[in-house]
């Protein structure tokens, strides 16, 4: 990877968790470096949030899962089946933590047999999805940038993403606890986006179920010397107290500190 000076737009696709909400679909994010599309999470929301951001299913060819819960994978098939139905030329790469090559298997094998079937009638270069876990840092890599990965602490399985260009790096927590992992890979990033399932004052909720709470987050921040975070993954607990959640942040972190929203930008 060279210096390109190729930027990276940020977009908060899906801020929100696994509870119903009005204004903020399931977790998920992309980056996009040049022309590339790199999609982050596939909650349910995501498709309808990618168009309105101007990103067609089409153009997702690499896309990465932090964990398999519901919230993180539901619309994955849709994702890669409406991308072929609208135009996709490229091999579809899944990345995840273990687990993600027998349930890419399955999607396609047992629950949606159909979908691959239907593709291949209509187009004749076919159906080509490739699955790969994330078990070295080093996930993938192209012309311009490197996706690394490392475990983190949560309920099952799960993966943390850095995304590095010549220019900067982006850091995704996926769902997890405050993790040493975590803040060896975000170190000195641009920008972090960070779970922040629970308020302070459920820290304990927080504990048991293996999220962080917005003071946590603040310290990993800190620890990790990102220069901005992103606070996601955000339950509708959350509602009208957006600005408490950053200050309790911000009392550990001195850097900025954003409340997600589906359809937030950022430019690095």
């Amino acid at each position: 990877m060279s210096k390109s000076g190729v930027g990276m737009r940020v977009v908060i696709i899906g801020s929100g968790a696994s509870w119903p909400d009005a204004e903020r679909s399931s977790p998920s994010q992309v980056i996009v470096i040049g022309k590339e599309p790199l999609l982050f999470d596939c909650g349910p929301g995501t498709g309808m949030n990618l168009m309105k951001a101007g990103i067609s299913p089409a153009a997702t060819s690499r896309i990465f899962l932090t964990h398999l819960h519901m919230d993180h994978s539901l619309e994955f098939p849709s994702i890669v089946f409406g991308g072929y139905l609208v135009g996709r030329k490229e091999k579809v790469y899944l990345y995840g933590p273990p687990g993600t090559v027998d349930f890419c298997k399955s999607m396609f094998e047992k629950v949606y047999p159909s979908a691959p079937e239907i593709v291949r009638s209509i187009r004749e270069d076919g159906w080509n999805v490739m699955p790969y876990e994330a078990t070295k840092r080093l996930t993938c890599e192209g012309d311009s940038y490197r996706v690394l990965s490392v475990p983190v602490e949560h309920r099952i399985p799960a993966v943390a993403y850095r995304i590095q260009t010549g220019e900067g790096a982006v850091v995704i927590s996926g769902d997890t606890r405050p993790s040493k992992s975590l803040i060896e890979l975000a170190e000195g990033a641009d920008l972090l986006i960070h779970e922040c399932s629970f308020p302070d004052d459920m820290i304990d909720l927080a504990r048991r179920t293996n999220h962080s709470a917005a003071s946590e987050v603040g310290e990993v921040a800190n620890q990790a010397g990102v220069k901005r975070v992103v606070l996601t993954h955000l339950f509708p607990i959350w509602k009208g107290r957006e600005k408490e959640m950053v200050k309790s942040a911000k009392s550990k972190f001195s850097g900025e500190v954003l409340a997600g929203r589906d359809l937030l930008e950022i430019n690095v």
